[in-house]
């Protein structure tokens, strides 16, 4: 009789495991810029990038790809692919040896299935008890708010798939927390704190005492050493207005 090899006995397994990815946008074709630019990114916050797992979005006037994944190397970040790229640069990225990635919401408008046009349908007859009645908007289903009520620890990663992140306490420095939505923290955020993390340019990090090492919302971020002193320790709201992350008190 054949034996058949479980999944642990196997030499190869597939293990699911959630990883936080930086997209880090060029708006360069010059590789000698795109060098220097980087270089002055990383020196803002010396070590903190360090080993950093990235994407790049890209421009479409395409920059010689090797050279930026050589570029990359040298400052010890770690070029995982290109994020949501067009028909031209996905071609460049592969023929460089890169991954392509489609964000989640590129992947959901893509495939939607293509509206037909709809035939002129007969007139209908509104009765007079809802023709003043306007019709209620369809409503998004939303996953449920994920409350936390210990403190997170250093080391820690805490995501709210779907939905907002409410903690309760505070957040330790070296932790990092994320949500699709919104992000509070009714207590000091230290570590690394990412709102919007599929992409919702609409959310927003509320906090009592800002004092983190990094925030993003939607891809967009700022590092300690960016931020306005006049914000740190006080309670703020940070929101994505244009591409611009705006760290805003809050009274």
């Amino acid at each position: 009789m054949a034996q058949t090899k479980t999944t642990a006995d196997s030499g190869v397994v597939f293990k699911g495991r959630m990883m936080t990815l930086t997209v880090l946008e060029i708006r360069e074709a010059d590789c000698d810029r795109i060098a220097t630019l980087v270089d002055e990114q990383l020196a803002r916050a010396p070590g903190f990038f360090t080993r950093l797992p990235v994407l790049l979005s890209l421009p479409e006037e395409v920059p010689d790809l090797k050279r930026v994944a050589e570029i990359m190397m040298a400052a010890d970040l770690v070029l995982v692919g290109v994020l949501d790229p067009s028909d031209t640069v996905a071609q460049a990225a592969r023929e460089a040896g890169l991954g392509v990635i489609t964000s989640p919401a590129r992947s959901a408008s893509a495939s939607e299935p293509e509206r037909k046009p709809a035939e002129a349908p007969a007139e209908p007859r509104q009765s007079k008890s809802n023709a003043s009645t306007p019709a209620e908007p369809e409503v998004s289903p939303r996953s449920p708010t994920r409350l936390i009520t210990k403190p997170i620890r250093s080391g820690q990663q805490i995501y709210a798939r779907g939905g907002d992140l409410v903690i309760a306490t505070s957040v330790s420095e070296g932790a990092e927390v994320l949500a699709d939505g919104h992000i509070h923290v009714y207590g000091a955020l230290r570590g690394r704190a990412l709102a919007g993390a599929s992409g919702d340019s609409e959310a927003r990090i509320y906090c009592k005492r800002f004092e983190p090492d990094l925030v993003a919302i939607a891809g967009c971020y700022k590092v300690a050493d960016a931020m306005d002193e006049g914000v740190r320790s006080k309670p703020v709201q940070v929101r994505l207005d244009n591409d611009n992350l705006l760290i805003e008190l809050q009274e």
